[in-house]
C-alpha cells in the first residue's frame, strides 16, 4: 500500500516577511521538520513542490529520497501547486496527503489519518482536536481527478470537501498541534512558546 504526500513550499510567504520554511522549529527548519516526519511516517512517495525561491530549499530536499516539483506558476495561487503535485504522485498511491510547508506535523498524527482512512473507507480524513478541525487533510485517491480539478475561483480544496463531505472522517486527536498555522511572525512566536 503506498501513500502520498505532497508538501506545498512554493509561496511568497509574505505575511511572514521571510521564507517560511527557512524557519527554525525543533532545532531544525520548518521544511526539514516536515519531510523528517514525512519520512518516520506510512507516507513513502513524498513529493515537495516548490516555487518562490526554490534554491533556497533545494539543498534541504535533497538529502531525502524525495520528488522535487519546480511550479513555475506559483504566482497563480495554491491551486496551481496542488495540481502539480497530485499530477506527480505514484498512480498506485491510496491515499493522498496535501500539507503546508507552515503546518507543522507529526508522524503519529498522519499515521493515524491514513490507517483511519483505510480502515474505514472514508474519501477524506482530517485531524480534529476538541470539535475544531484541523491539518494536514488526507484524501482518498478515489479523488485524484477532483484534486486534479481544483480552481482558485471556486475555493481550491475546500469545494472538494464540501462536494464530498458526508464521507468525510473527523480523527480525534490529544494534541492541539493540528491547528498550527504559521501565517505571519505573531503565529509563529506564539507557536514557539507552546
Amino acid at each position: 500500500m503506498t501513500h502520498t504526500a505532497i508538501v506545498l513550499a512554493a509561496g511568497r510567504s509574505s505575511r511572514m516577511g521571510t521564507l517560511k520554511g527557512l524557519l527554525q522549529w525543533k532545532g531544525t527548519t520548518l521544511f526539514e521538520h516536515q519531510l523528517q516526519n514525512l519520512r518516520e511516517s506510512v507516507f513513502s512517495d513524498i513529493v515537495v513542490v516548490l516555487g518562490y525561491k526554490a534554491e533556497a530549499f533545494i539543498p534541504i530536499a535533497k538529502k531525502y529520497p524525495i520528488k522535487i516539483i519546480i511550479n513555475e506558476q506559483f504566482y497563480e495561487g495554491k491551486c496551481s501547486s496542488i495540481i502539480s503535485g497530485v499530477k506527480t504522485a505514484v498512480k498506485s498511491a491510496e491515499t493522498i496527503l496535501i500539507t503546508s510547508v507552515d503546518q507543522p506535523l507529526q508522524s503519529l498524527t498522519i499515521n493515524m489519518l491514513a490507517e483511519s482512512l483505510v480502515k474505514r473507507g472514508s474519501l477524506i480524513a482530517v485531524p480534529s482536536h476538541q470539535g475544531k478541525r484541523g491539518h494536514p487533510i488526507l484524501f482518498s485517491a478515489q479523488l485524484r481527478n477532483d484534486l486534479l480539478s481544483i480552481k482558485e475561483e471556486r475555493m481550491g480544496l475546500r469545494d472538494v470537501i464540501q462536494e464530498h463531505e458526508k464521507f468525510l472522517l473527523e480523527v480525534p486527536m490529544e494534541n492541539d498541534q493540528i491547528h498550527l498555522n504559521l501565517n505571519n511572525q505573531d503565529d509563529y512566536i506564539n507557536a514557539l512558546k507552546k
